[in-house]
């Protein structure tokens, strides 16, 4: 029920700021992208990728390509394709926001590295697990680098390895 006022609230405000403002008002944009996560919490998932969609053309269009929020926008929209079980889509997405992202934030920012993350978990889903273990592997690599091997994240893409290892079973 929760989730359900949080959309009305949230579609009021998104009415009167585009209304007042216009659609592509970067005021609009963080309101949009809440909206499309509430649709998202239910599984509304036609309209969170239009809302997220949405936000990713008009981010563009203000921001540019290469804009930092843009590029956020471009992973929350393909993180919406891969909740919805739309796994080619969401790798489409995910290679180009790690490409922005490695290219913008170097290749070993936190955000480029949860985007390799997330493009393994991509490839895992559709049955690409050698391209998957290959990127997981590069995660905890990095996150050992730079983050040392008892850091939570590091912690994490060992615990992840160690999970995929054993739902493989014995060899």
């Amino acid at each position: 029920m929760f989730v359900l006022k949080r959309i009305q609230d949230l579609s009021i405000t998104l009415s009167g700021l585009e209304n007042n403002l216009g659609q592509e008002n970067p005021k609009c944009f963080l309101i949009r992208h809440k909206l499309a996560h509430a649709y998202r919490a239910l599984e509304k998932f036609e309209q969170a990728i239009n809302l997220f969609q949405f936000n990713l053309e008009a981010k563009i269009k203000v921001l540019g390509q290469d804009h930092y929020e843009t590029i956020n926008s471009q992973s929350s929209l393909a993180n919406c394709y891969y909740a919805s079980g739309e796994f080619p889509l969401a790798i489409q997405l995910f290679i180009k926001a790690l490409d922005a992202r490695t290219k913008i934030l170097g290749p070993f920012h936190p955000d480029t590295l949860r985007s390799i993350g997330s493009l393994a978990n991509s490839y895992r889903a559709t049955g690409q697990s050698t391209e998957a273990d290959k990127l997981h592997l590069r995660v905890l690599n990095l996150r050992q680098i730079i983050l040392g091997a008892n850091h939570p994240r590091t912690v994490a893409s060992l615990k992840h390895i160690e999970n995929v290892l054993e739902s493989m079973g014995p060899n």
